[in-house]
């Protein structure tokens, strides 16, 4: 639906084809954002509410039985429901995102390749797949430390997932994971980038000056500033003669020849 993102959603709040198409193949924020502009009067609201409604109900967000007492609580606390997941569903899935969570058992996972087979698993089963650690870093190194595992094997290891796309997200307390993987769930389905990256600032006039001036043959930042010394503006730079330029230090006479080619060339 990359053609909805580029398609002001209040300019089809009333084309019946469009809001079709949404309903049908859109994500879940074309839905709710189109929903938003659309009037209480509207004729298709009712149709978008639907489509919501559907799509809402057949995410099924659960969290595996066998998961620690106090995640399968906050989890629940969020409408996922407790089953049991099979190899592949991590141990939080909505069908489409699955998350492994490790806490205790990470360091039995770096001599243990079933587990990197659990991860292949789960890549194949669903879309976006992602590694949360309920403990932090240095926790893990100090029992690394403990069991006379050396933090080269740590690294290693932890390089190695994130070659293979798996890039360990480490977040000690365990209702600020909770919030987190319940996050990357929402954005995920709701196909919607709301991160914000800010526009560069438009250069000064001045900017521009120096990068002319700069692509003159042989002239450099340091040459560039002798030159903007003597000539702040190019209106000036274009009254200089070849002797002139030739009095800058850093500029022969072959290179003041040319800048004043370039500078009158017709």
């Amino acid at each position: 639906m990359s053609s909805m993102r580029i398609t002001r959603l209040d300019k089809i709040v009333d084309d019946e084809k469009a809001i079709d198409k949404i309903c049908k193949s859109g994500t879940l924020g074309n839905k709710l954002g189109l929903l938003r502009v659309m009037s209480p009067d509207n004729p298709f609201r009712a149709r978008m509410g639907s489509a919501i409604l559907t799509e809402m109900l057949s995410r099924h967000r659960r969290i595996d039985h066998r998961e620690h007492p106090l995640m399968v609580g906050y989890f629940s606390t969020l409408g996922f429901e407790v089953s049991h997941l099979k190899t592949g569903e991590g141990d939080m899935t909505d069908g489409t995102t699955s998350i492994e969570r490790k806490e205790g058992d990470f360091m039995d996972s770096l001599f243990d390749d079933r587990w990197l087979r659990q991860l292949g698993a789960m890549r194949e089963e669903a879309e976006h797949s992602f590694l949360v650690v309920t403990k932090s870093y240095n926790d893990i190194k100090d029992e690394c430390s403990e069991r006379g595992v050396s933090e080269q094997v740590l690294t290693g290891f932890i390089a190695a997932l994130c070659a293979v796309g798996y890039t360990p997200l480490f977040v000690d307390d365990k209702w600020d994971a909770t919030v987190i993987m319940r996050k990357i769930m929402d954005k995920i389905a709701d196909d919607t980038t709301r991160l914000y990256v800010p526009r560069p600032r438009s250069p000064k006039a001045s900017a521009y000056r120096d990068a002319i001036i700069e692509s003159f043959p042989k002239i450099g930042i340091k040459t560039r500033r002798k030159i903007v010394k003597e000539y702040p503006s190019m209106a000036h730079l274009c009254t200089a003669t070849v002797e002139d330029l030739v009095a800058i230090e850093g500029i022969g006479e072959k290179t003041a020849k040319r800048i004043h080619e370039i500078l009158h060339a017709i």
